[in-house]
């Protein structure tokens, strides 16, 4: 098991003068990582829907604090927060992709319109959680090049879903399976660019948002490892603590950080089986595409 020590104080401390911007930052994981970042000195940039609760938050913190109302499945939105954000502080270190929704949605049910024809799903948790993501990424890259002297970091918040079926969110798990694509299909290009990416997993994090069944399932019969809030938040900040990782997924469960990754390559001749694990690690490198692991 590849368990990543906790962030120490001193790594914290690293995070004094950078500017960070978190999106979905006025609530849960968002807003912990938020108070930690800004606590060791960071500038941060609060960006979330909720005006009331944003513009609440970047009070409570005064300095080095700014929220801008920011939609992120809309362009326009994305851009406005980006450019926001460079024209106070003039640079951007690293950026967190974090803004989310689930929901149960209805796949699976049939709903008629008027005229008795099946409507349309919703797509909002795509447009949200995958379209929203693809977004920041796509400004934040932009932005980091501005300043290409500076090390880094694109952080995205992923989920248990990224990896394993949790139904009935199943767009919600497209969505997650489709970031984590991103990730991969980034993390060999992006060093180029002094850029590094990464991808935290959490799996069950208690918080207002959690049904109460849920939480009753996590307890009984036997207890689960569940995470709070500040301990997925803390996992969040491995990777601009830690610049040189890159590529990784970070899993998070009773607020410990296992990196799977590299137990994953490592183990590929296992399930893929030695011959064929052989031909797709050469089919990478004549695509130009190595690990680093």
């Amino acid at each position: 098991m590849s368990l990543l020590p906790p962030v120490t104080s001193d790594e914290l401390a690293t995070l004094h003068a950078k500017t960070i911007i978190v999106t979905g930052g006025a609530s849960g994981i968002g807003k912990a990582t938020v108070t930690i970042a800004h606590r060791a000195g960071a500038n941060v940039v609060i960006a979330d829907m909720n005006k009331e609760a944003g513009e609440q938050f970047a009070a409570e913190l005064k300095e080095r604090a700014i929220f801008v109302l920011t939609d992120v499945s809309k362009w326009d939105s994305v851009m406005a927060l980006f450019e926001t954000t460079y024209a106070k502080f003039k640079y951007i270190d690293a950026v967190y992709a974090n803004a989310g929704i689930h929901g149960f949605e209805g796949l699976l049910e049939n709903e008629l319109d008027d005229a008795g024809k099946l409507k349309e799903p919703s797509m909002k948790s795509i447009e949200i959680n995958l379209h929203g993501v693809l977004y920041t990424a796509k400004a934040a890259i932009h932005f980091f090049e501005k300043n290409p002297e500076l090390k880094h970091q694109l952080v995205i918040t992923g989920s248990a879903a990224s990896l394993i079926d949790t139904p009935p969110l199943f767009n919600y798990c497209a969505a997650k399976a489709g970031v984590l694509g991103l990730m991969r299909g980034l993390r060999s290009v992006l060093p180029e660019k002094n850029i590094s990416i990464n991808m935290i997993a959490p799996w069950m994090t208690m918080s207002p948002m959690m049904p109460q069944f849920i939480v009753d399932l996590w307890a009984h019969p036997t207890a689960l490892p569940a995470n709070d809030t500040d301990g997925v938040a803390r996992a969040l900040l491995i990777p601009v603590v830690r610049p040189e990782l890159n590529g990784r997924t970070i899993w998070v469960a009773g607020n410990d950080a296992v990196e799977l990754e590299e137990p994953l390559h490592k183990s590929q001749h296992l399930w893929m089986g030695k011959d064929l694990s052989t031909a797709v690690n050469e089919g990478q490198l004549r695509m130009g595409v190595k690990s680093d692991f």
